[in-house]
């Protein structure tokens, strides 16, 4: 009885909410979408959505393709010019020095729209050369430091001892005796010319002013006068002067009371006393 009772009211409930949801007054949310024309209007806006997805799809997938054709293209076209600037360079180096080099490595300087390259000799691994690689009328233009490997070591061969007798170990400690002009120096000028296309021979670099002597040394005693110091450098000047170099900048230092002396000499002949070396030490 009860159970029939509880069917009986189970579903006199179901029937009250089927009327209920029958008669429930539609919000405007379904009448919109329960409008003919908005389903028709949402059908067609998925299928639009839908194209430009695929439209934009396809563009991606062509446009993929292309940019990856047009980085292959330059990759390529950096290669082959590089390999190019690998060749000449040592149709060049070889053609200048007589001899065999390796080359390390080659990189582009967009800043400057040039190569810059590494090189070693094979007769001379230690030392390392750079060249500079311009191009102008689909022509390249090298310019390497490897003449200073030459100069140097005649510096070291001729003028080295000779200073080392004027300056004993005892005394004073050599730190550095080299030309002093670079590749990206401060002489723009005799640059082109130094570290241009053509070998120029150290004899050829004297003859023609072109060194500029770099001497840097240290004073191992205390309490010397600067008057002393004065008397010493004019002493390498006019070691310098019987090797026929007239440009010049030497320095000293001493080690104890870390006390300086700096002079830059253009014309070593002007120099005839202690009191022209005034002027141009500081």
């Amino acid at each position: 009885m009860d159970r029939d009772l509880f069917e009986a009211m189970h579903s006199s409930a179901d029937k009250f909410k089927k009327i209920a949801e029958e008669n429930k007054e539609p919000t405007l949310l379904d009448q919109f979408f329960a409008n003919k024309y908005v389903k028709a209007g949402l059908k067609t806006m998925l299928f639009m959505i839908a194209a430009v997805f695929c439209v934009l799809l396809v563009l991606y997938l062509l446009m993929g393709g292309m940019v990856f054709l047009m980085l292959d293209a330059i990759v390529k076209q950096f290669s082959s010019e590089e390999k190019r600037v690998q060749e000449e360079l040592a149709i060049h180096l070889k053609n200048k020095y007589q001899e065999e080099f390796r080359i390390e490595k080659v990189e582009y300087n967009g800043t400057l729209d040039e190569y810059r390259a590494e090189v070693h000799s094979v007769a001379k691994p230690d030392y390392t050369i750079r060249v500079d690689i311009s191009e102008k009328n689909k022509q390249f233009m090298f310019r390497d430091d490897y003449v200073h490997a030459f100069w140097n070591a005649e510096l070291k061969e001729t003028f080295y001892p000779k200073l080392q007798e004027l300056l004993p170990e005892e005394k004073y400690r050599i730190k550095k005796v080299s030309d002093s002009h670079s590749l990206y120096g401060e002489f723009p000028d005799e640059n082109a010319i130094i570290f241009g296309a053509k070998y120029i021979s150290f004899q050829e670099a004297i003859d023609r002013q072109l060194v500029y002597l770099d001497v840097r040394y240290e004073r191992m005693e205390e309490g010397t006068a600067a008057g002393d110091e004065l008397k010493n450098v004019h002493q390498v000047v006019e070691l310098a002067k019987s090797f026929h170099m007239n440009r010049m900048w030497i320095e000293i230092r001493s080690k104890k009371d870390r006390r300086e002396l700096s002079c830059r000499i253009n014309d070593a002949n002007s120099i005839a006393s202690m009191a022209d070396l005034e002027k141009v030490c500081e």
